[in-house]
């Protein structure tokens, strides 16, 4: 799923949490699913970080060679 999609369902759920006509147990429900999708979502986001640090780092040695020639 796309990070995009899962802040999509995320807004979502929280909207129904809003629902004063929830029962605790689908409150409850709704709060572990929301819980899930924030772990997804700093999931996608740690390994987006991830890849944009070796992009970088890549670059810093392409640039620190350029120097030295």
């Amino acid at each position: 799923m796309k990070l995009e999609d899962t802040l999509k369902e995320l807004e979502d759920t929280a909207s129904q949490l809003d629902s004063k006509e929830l029962s605790l147990e689908q409150s409850i429900a709704l709060f572990e699913s929301g819980v899930r999708l924030i772990k997804s979502c700093m999931g996608m986001l740690s390994e987006s970080k991830g890849k944009i640090d070796g992009i970088m780092g890549e670059l810093n040695n392409l640039l620190k060679n350029d120097e030295g020639e």
